[in-house]
């Protein structure tokens, strides 16, 4: 779909931003993956709906050593109440932070946001530009406040939303003319799956 929707730049220097209840981002050049914020397990990387994201590893020494807890009480807190959750004490969902008047729920926007824009930056480095600029995902295709958010901090890079159609969710969000085009694209990963499974079967 990205060619369709932009052409010889589809074969460039892409950032993918998947953001849903798990998140990462993805660096692809000439299509193909060439860095990642994700890590060994799915801790790693963004912070995410009830996941810590990447944490200093002497936390978890600090809470085993100087707190006592069990590691498998470690593995919940980072897996299962961190993140948007445990930020906001309120909720892992955007769209209920979102309508949410409680201060505590605009924290954890913000950071998740921040932490996006933040852990773009190596992955432009690691492509040497930027071309293109995709979001997916439940929350990328559906979040016009946290595309606007993000998209503000990677200015530097080029991005320039139109706000009438990010609102709307447009394929192109970008301005006409903008330097760095930016995209909504829906994510169908029971499709990629299914498409994996027939490539090792050999069906």
């Amino acid at each position: 779909m990205l060619p369709r929707l932009i052409g010889d730049e589809a074969r460039g220097r892409v950032v993918v931003a998947h953001l849903g209840h798990g998140a990462s981002l993805c660096a692809l050049a000439e299509g193909r993956s060439v860095a990642t914020t994700m890590r060994l397990t799915t801790l790693g990387g963004l912070m995410m709906g009830t996941r810590s994201g990447t944490v200093d590893p002497g936390l978890v020494l600090h809470l085993i050593r100087s707190r006592g807890m069990a590691a498998s009480d470690v593995a919940d807190l980072l897996n299962q109440c961190s993140g948007l959750l445990g930020v906001s004490g309120i909720s892992d969902d955007v769209r209920v932070l979102e309508a949410s008047e409680a201060p505590e729920a605009r924290e954890p926007l913000d950071l998740f946001a921040y932490r996006i824009v933040r852990e773009a930056g190596p992955l432009v480095a690691a492509l040497g530009g930027l071309d293109a600029f995709v979001f997916t995902g439940g929350i990328g295709e559906n979040a016009a406040a946290i595309r606007a958010t993000v998209c503000l901090g990677l200015a530097f890079l080029g991005l320039d939303i139109d706000p009438e159609r990010n609102a709307r969710g447009r394929s192109r969000i970008g301005r006409d003319g903008s330097a760095v085009p930016v995209l909504v694209v829906p994510a169908d990963e029971e499709r990629e799956i299914a498409d994996e499974a027939r490539r090792i079967i050999g069906v």
